[in-house]
């Protein structure tokens, strides 16, 4: 294997593979190219509102491992202890006699020299962005690595560098996707619906939580408290729409959308799956919110709702919004609305009811309501107790697998390359 070969295998083939299997291939080829590799590392900068860094670790005849470095740890010095930094501030190579260097030089050390390691090479990865990235590589033999060895990481680096861009790239894009618009949406985005009028009917449990007395509050309060209101509400119900399965598409000012597919599980688990995800939330507390030295309680409610929705994009010439829109979401809204009318933390409409399958008796009537924008009063109930509502089994979330065409020894990351 030359380096020729190398280089012609990252620019035609390496870029359609999945990245564990792309790593493991990189890996092998430059072992049977003379290096005497046993560990490989690479690490890239990433634009997400949780991490500041991922990466991949390679060895042979072992599982890939992928790691993450928290944005939450960007205070911990973790970073002003590695070999990356020094890297980064010089954009120079830097090779380590990993003998001979001192355990208190650099955190990673005494991690190399427990595996057994005796030379460590890092080199810097700088992408069209200006960003720094880092590539290591480290060798259990007395002898290190050779001219030829660095000829060959030389003669590779670029088509390397532009691989992994694409790849950070395209991960990058995903991940704010589903930070801004949530993971179904995003995925539907990324796979070219990207057209006004490109919408799709679907049936769904649907969910929309509303926090009470926000307008009063918010003209009270400095507009960074403001935000943090609205923040510590979120916190209290959205993960428990994610647990379940749902999907998160707006906030809207102080309200929450999220639906809950019907497809593939049926409306019965749907539904299920919505419902556990509301009293969930509602039995979540939020901290009181201080005005004038005064605190004050935090409340909200959540109305819940059966129906159709169209699920796509709409908007107007280059500014689309991907959403569910249609006569059932306006229902959502007025149940919603009517929590707060009623004072009641959870209602539901009799097409959720219906959609859940569950006798009568587990839910207590509250009427027919008159409210706007529909023509028959709107019916709705609140749960009187969980008997009778049937078991409901715990949402399990899928497991991540590897790519079925990549090598048997890379395992599944926490959170998926691309």
């Amino acid at each position: 294997m030359t380096a020729q070969e190398i280089v012609t295998w990252l620019v035609a083939d390496a870029p359609r593979l999945e990245m564990g299997a792309f790593v493991d291939g990189l890996g092998w080829r430059l072992r049977e190219a003379g290096m005497t590799l046993d560990r490989m590392m690479i690490s890239l900068r990433m634009l997400s509102p949780n991490l500041l860094a991922a990466g991949i670790t390679w060895r042979p005849y072992e599982p890939i491992r992928y790691f993450t470095f928290d944005y939450a740890e960007r205070d911990s010095g973790m970073y002003e202890r590695s070999p990356f930094k020094v890297v980064h501030d010089t954009n120079e190579w830097l090779e380590l006699d990993v003998v001979e260097t001192p355990d208190e030089r650099f955190d990673i050390i005494p991690d190399l020299k427990e595996e057994g390691l005796r030379h460590y090479l890092v080199v810097p990865l700088w992408f069209t962005t200006g960003l720094p990235n880092s590539l290591s590589f480290a060798s259990k033999a007395e002898a290190g690595f050779s001219d030829a060895d660095r000829d060959l990481i030389r003669t590779i680096l670029p088509a390397l560098a532009n691989v992994l861009e694409i790849k950070r790239l395209r991960r990058t894009l995903g991940e704010l996707l589903a930070t801004y618009v949530g993971p179904g949406p995003s995925s539907r985005i990324m796979d070219g619906v990207v057209h006004r009028g490109e919408v799709t009917r679907i049936d769904a449990a649907m969910l929309m939580a509303d926090l009470r007395g926000f307008t009063a509050l918010s003209t009270r309060l400095p507009v960074e408290e403001t935000a943090e209101l609205l923040n510590r509400f979120y916190d209290a119900v959205v993960p428990h729409i994610v647990a379940e399965g749902g999907e998160v598409l707006k906030f809207i000012g102080d309200a929450i959308l999220a639906i809950f597919p019907a497809e593939p599980d049926g409306s019965r688990v749907a539904a299920q799956r919505a419902l556990r995800a509301a009293e969930a939330s509602i039995a979540s507390e939020v901290a009181p919110v201080v005005v004038d030295g005064v605190p004050h309680s935090v409340h909200f409610g959540i109305g819940l709702h059966f129906g159709e929705a169209v699920y796509g994009n709409v908007g107007s010439g280059a500014r689309l919004d991907f959403t569910a829109v249609g006569r059932d979401v306006n229902v959502l809204s007025r149940v919603s609305q009517l929590c707060s009318e009623l004072s009641r933390p959870l209602l539901v409409s009799e097409a959720f009811v219906g959609a859940l399958e569950t006798p009568p008796q587990g839910f207590a009537s509250l009427g027919g309501h008159v409210v706007r924008g529909l023509s028959d009063p709107l019916a709705v109930l609140e749960p009187a107790t969980r008997d009778g509502l049937g078991e409901t089994a715990p949402a399990t979330a899928p497991s991540a697998t590897p790519d079925p065409g990549g090598p048997a020894a890379v395992t599944a990351p926490a959170q998926p390359w691309v």
